[in-house]
């Protein structure tokens, strides 16, 4: 049997042997000044834009969402705001755009937002939710005699602060009174549109969040993501490879975490002594390792076989983030003072693994949609086929 990495082809080896490198000779040495300045890393974008990493969602190929997201994995180790941002443009931007879109909108937009010349940012969770689709949307878009008029609030809109283009979720009244769904393309520019502050957060500082409010935004026709009202339908498309790209994402902050904490247990102490030599700690690190291990093979499986399978992509979800969150928590009860200490930087991957259970839709979010699958299947079958 084939191991993940050989299932990919030369060429995409060497893209990802190169993210590695970059990684360890260069996002390492920066990823601790900006969590604490909370700059945009801008610099640091740029190479991997000329890798042309967006790239690999633009076809339905499964290898190359694999690939993509194991470059979220591996940025994640050593600097996850940076592998936020690459997944917040990839599956809130350019994904919904590129699988939806119209011949006319991919012209306008699709270009450049995989060049990274422009940004896009994702509009779905509202005052009364957190993250996941809810069909009780106060945002509303009225359709007019020439196109629509949007009025409404969102809230936690990844790299808003800096975004070009925004793609927004919003319940849709016709003329004739029928009521659905729709996510509809605004220009920044656009009057009614206003971007709030950025908010300060606890984890991955670098990715710019804010809200954005929506004042009676008058768009034409051609706004309508696909022309289409399925709303509900492109939603969960986007939201599903979101999902797995933070899994991806709390997977590398795991490893990232187990590796930094394992050089720190490691060490020779006075008398020859190492913290690892401890049977209770070898214990919890062992079981730390084989967490890790089975929640990365169970993504990775989602992956390769139905990344669209919502209960499962649910639970590689719920999965991951707790893993990452035992993981990170139990290195700095094991290093001690030292872990807590900013230099250290194990207490920046405790902060962003926080961000995980969160962003893409909470753990309870996660649990629910894995339980409405027995409520609505009345217990006959417990799988997620």
């Amino acid at each position: 049997m084939k191991t993940f990495d050989e299932l990919f082809d030369t060429k995409k080896r060497a893209l990802i042997n190169q993210v590695v490198a970059y990684t360890n000779d260069k996002l390492t040495k920066e990823a601790k000044y900006f969590d604490e300045t909370g700059e945009f890393p801008q610099e640091f974008l740029s190479p991997l834009l000329e890798q042309n990493v967006f790239s690999f969602l633009l076809s339905n190929d499964k290898l190359d969402l694999a690939v993509f997201l194991e470059i979220i994995r591996i940025i994640s180790k050593k600097f996850a705001s940076l592998a936020s941002i690459l997944l917040t443009q990839g599956f809130y931007a350019i994904h919904p755009l590129n699988k939806f879109g119209t011949k006319e909108q991919k012209e306008k937009y699709l270009g450049e937002l995989v060049s990274g010349k422009k940004i896009g940012a994702f509009g779905l969770s509202e005052e009364s939710d957190d993250s996941h689709f809810n069909p009780e949307l106060k945002t509303i878009a009225w359709e007019t005699d020439d196109g629509w008029e949007i009025s409404g609030r969102k809230k936690y809109l990844s790299d808003a602060p800096i975004a070009d283009v925004f793609f927004i979720v919003a319940k849709v009244q016709r003329l004739n009174n029928s009521v659905d769904t729709g996510i509809f393309i605004i220009d920044r520019n656009q009057e009614g549109l206003v971007v709030n502050e950025p908010m300060n957060k606890m984890g991955v500082r670098s990715l710019p969040v804010a809200s954005v409010d929506l004042n009676k935004v008058k768009l034409d026709r051609n706004s309508l993501l696909g022309g289409v009202t399925k709303g509900s339908h492109q939603v969960k498309s986007v939201l599903n490879l979101m999902k797995l790209a933070v899994s991806l994402q709390a997977l590398g902050i795991s490893q990232g975490s187990f590796e930094k904490g394992m050089d720190y247990l490691c060490l020779v102490r006075k008398f020859g002594n190492r913290l690892i030599d401890n049977q209770d700690i070898q214990y919890k690190m062992a079981d730390l390792r084989a967490s890790i291990y089975s929640a990365e093979a169970f993504t990775r499986q989602i992956i390769l076989t139905d990344p669209q399978n919502t209960v499962d992509v649910a639970m590689a979800k719920l999965l991951t983030a707790n893993v990452a969150i035992e993981t990170t928590e139990t290195v700095i009860q094991l290093t001690g003072g030292y872990g807590y200490m900013k230099d250290s930087e194990i207490e920046r991957y405790v902060r962003d693994a926080k961000i995980t259970a969160i962003y893409g839709g909470s753990s309870r979010s996660q649990k629910e949609t894995i339980a409405k699958h027995w409520i609505d299947n009345r217990g006959e079958k417990y799988s997620g086929n």
